[in-house]
């Protein structure tokens, strides 16, 4: 009990000494509510703190007054990240623990000491490396995020009738909504919560990745679909379904990461700079037949094999363009074309020395070819696929005529 106790204490003064630091970067800053009673939005948000700090907005009362009981709100406000609004506001999990560990090495900090400190040293240690990662991972977007989620929170607080539940969030918003109040971010309850969450999330995955690794690392020699085949059938997929469904946001951050990989995979694979080969010859000659048909006299005898991409069709030549490729990629792509596709890209995986920087998408892509109605599903796919590799070859026939 003593010990628990004694925890407790240094909690405690660990939250003082965050809200001396507040109010010291607050009084330095200058922050303070205005007066006015104008129903500008900023406005609307300070007469939703009255319900906890009555006398805030009172020009008769002295600044000092209802700022105390505001920093400790500041700081105790971790409990708000158990709101619906904050649910899918997580940092990227890996980054957040590549950012601790260089944090640690900075201050010299091995982690395996860091337990073996006394109880005091090593909360106040600990402390010091939340604060210094979380000002490293404050983004503007992550700010923005967050300030979003307030507003949304004080008004649905507000609209059911939780006047002091919608004056915290109403604080927080007006506090951290204020230009000069930048440097006290990494301080506040709520935002440390976020990171402490994004960490916890982050450990848990290094920890099923290593089990995947194991001890000797990843073998040299295996490929990628036999490591994703390997994955798939140890209980790192289990405990990954497990963490999705712990860790409120990872889903959405996920989601948002496989977004990003496809698009810069898609990209990648229109500009040429991705060439799959999925295409033969023949049926990329068809495309410049496709080409040199719909823009007629606007593309050249010269060019029409050279850079057919490049030519800049009018809106109607454009249409016609996508279209007759359309009608195209859609007779191709037979059940026994599709087929061959999949073997392609089977093949790809199965080369140890295929690009890894491409092997997330090409993954994502063998996966979506699987469906049934793949060719009505990734038609976008096809179509880019189809005009990056006109554009390789073309460029390709361009630097053979120039040498």
């Amino acid at each position: 009990m003593a010990r628990r106790k004694k925890k407790q204490t240094r909690k405690q003064q660990a939250k003082q000494q965050r809200q001396a630091e507040i109010a010291r970067i607050r009084k330095e800053r200058g922050w303070r509510p205005s007066h006015t009673h104008s129903k500008r939005p900023q406005d609307e948000v300070i007469e939703d703190m009255l319900p906890l700090f009555p006398l805030i907005d009172d020009p008769s009362t002295s600044p000092a007054a209802g700022m105390e009981q505001l920093m400790m709100t500041l700081v105790a406000s971790e409990d708000l990240i158990e709101e619906p609004e904050f649910e899918d506001i997580i940092i990227d999990p890996m980054r957040c623990v590549d950012t601790l560990v260089e944090v640690g090495e900075e201050l010299g900090i091995d982690p395996a000491a860091l337990s073996q400190l006394p109880d005091e040293e090593r909360e106040d240690t600990t402390m010091q490396m939340l604060e210094m990662t979380t000002r490293r991972l404050l983004t503007d977007e992550l700010r923005q995020d967050i300030l979003s989620a307030l507003n949304s929170l004080r008004l649905r607080l507000k609209q059911a009738g939780q006047p002091e539940k919608a004056a915290k969030a109403a604080s927080l918003q007006s506090f951290l909504g204020g230009s000069e109040t930048s440097e006290v971010w990494p301080l506040i309850g709520l935002v440390q919560a976020i990171v402490q969450r994004s960490l916890a999330a982050g450990f848990e995955l290094l920890e099923a990745s290593m089990e995947v690794v194991g001890a000797d690392g990843l073998d040299e020699t295996e490929t990628p679909l036999s490591l994703a085949e390997r994955v798939a059938q140890s209980s790192v997929a289990q405990k990954a379904n497990t963490l999705l469904q712990k860790v409120p946001g990872l889903s959405r951050f996920l989601e948002k990461q496989a977004d990003s990989i496809w698009d810069e995979g898609i990209d990648a694979v229109f500009a040429g700079d991705l060439y799959l080969g999925i295409f033969a010859v023949e049926e990329l000659e068809v495309g410049f037949d496709i080409f040199k048909t719909t823009l007629g006299d606007n593309l050249s005898q010269e060019t029409d094999a050279q850079e057919p991409i490049t030519i800049k069709p009018t809106e109607e030549q454009s249409k016609a363009l996508v279209l007759g490729i359309d009608d195209f990629i859609t007779e191709l792509f037979t059940p026994l074309r599709l087929d061959l596709l999949r073997t392609r890209l089977d093949t790809i995986l199965n080369d140890k020395d295929s690009p890894r920087r491409w092997i997330p998408f090409i993954l994502m892509l063998a996966d979506y070819l699987a469906d049934e109605e793949a060719v009505a599903n990734e038609k976008g796919f096809l179509i880019s696929a189809f005009l990056g590799e006109m554009r390789a070859v073309g460029a390709a026939l361009q630097q053979g005529n120039d040498e």
